[in-house]
Order: structure tokens, then sequence, then C-alpha cells
């Protein structure tokens, strides 16, 4: 394989997520007329969200992680694409979420962070809309937990989760 190759395989894979980013900050009528996410329009405009492509065969998700502080963005999202060792597919989203988390909180570095994985190979939905089924990679995001804690915080005190079920409400720890 050429560089040449590999560069439109990064591209490619970059272009593919930039369209499912984009989704996600289009207004929905499920949630009352706000984007699925609504605080990502921001971080894409002002550029605060470090988006890498990790191949674990080549390096560690720390390495990652150490790339993502010495950017100083805000949050990390770490597309992770199958390869010849992993097929995402059979990856659990919730393991590896707790570990990742786990790796996180044992480093000092790093331990002021979450991670929330979205598998597009999860049968997830909320208010009617399959949010992660668009997604064309396995995706890990990474914040900074107090971060985390006020965006949701903030979302409680808007219309946006009056759509989601009783189930989906407790399951998102929505008072």
């Amino acid at each position: 394989m050429n560089n040449n190759t590999i560069q439109e395989s990064r591209s490619t894979i970059i272009d593919k997520v930039a369209q499912y980013l984009h989704w996600l900050t289009i207004p929905k009528q499920e949630f009352n007329n706000m984007p699925i996410c609504p605080f990502l329009d921001k971080e894409l405009k002002q550029d605060l969200l470090y988006i890498d492509i990790w191949y674990p065969h080549e390096c560690s998700f720390m390495d990652i992680m150490e790339s993502f502080l010495l950017s100083n963005k805000n949050s990390a999202l770490v597309i992770c694409p199958n390869t010849h060792t992993i097929d995402y597919s059979e990856v659990s989203r919730k393991t590896i979420q707790t570990q990742i988390t786990d790796l996180l909180r044992r480093n000092p570095q790093t331990d002021y962070l979450k991670s929330m994985i979205f598998s597009p190979y999860e049968d997830f939905e909320v208010a009617g809309v399959k949010t992660r089924s668009n997604a064309p990679y396995f995706l890990i995001n990474v914040a900074p937990t107090k971060q985390l804690g006020k965006s949701h915080k903030d979302l409680q005190k808007t219309k946006y989760f009056d759509n989601f079920s009783d189930e989906e409400r407790k399951k998102l720890n929505v008072k």
C-alpha cells in the first residue's frame, strides 16, 4: 500500500464521519427542534473537537489520548474502523466504555476524562430516532466529566427530553 492509498483511506474515513457529525447537528422534531447532539455544532465551528483514527495494532489508546491532550482541544472523537484484527460489530459497547473510562481514571493526566461509545452495531433508539445506526464506524468520544455533567444538566432545563419515554429518561438519568 502506498502513501496515497493510506491518505485516501484516512480522508474517506474522516469524510464519512464528518457527514455523520453534520447529521447529528441538524434539528429534529423528535428532540423539540434541537439537534441530537446540541453542543456539537459549536465545538465543530470553533475547532474544539480533536478527531483521530485508532488502529490498535499500531498504537495504544493512551497514545491517542496523549495527542489529544497536546492538541488543547475540548474533547476527542476517536474513530475505530474494523481492521484485520478487530471486528467492532463483536465488541461490547458497554464493556469497552467501562474499560476505557477505567484506563483514563488510572492515569493522572487523564483522570478527569470520561468516555462515551457510539456503536452503529447497537440497536439504540431515543424518541423514535436511531441515533447511532448512521454512524459509519465505532466511535469513542472522550470529554471532561464535568463538561459532560454540565451539558446534561443544561439540557434538562430545555424541552429536549420531552418526547423521550419514561424508560429512556430513566436510562439516561433524566429527572
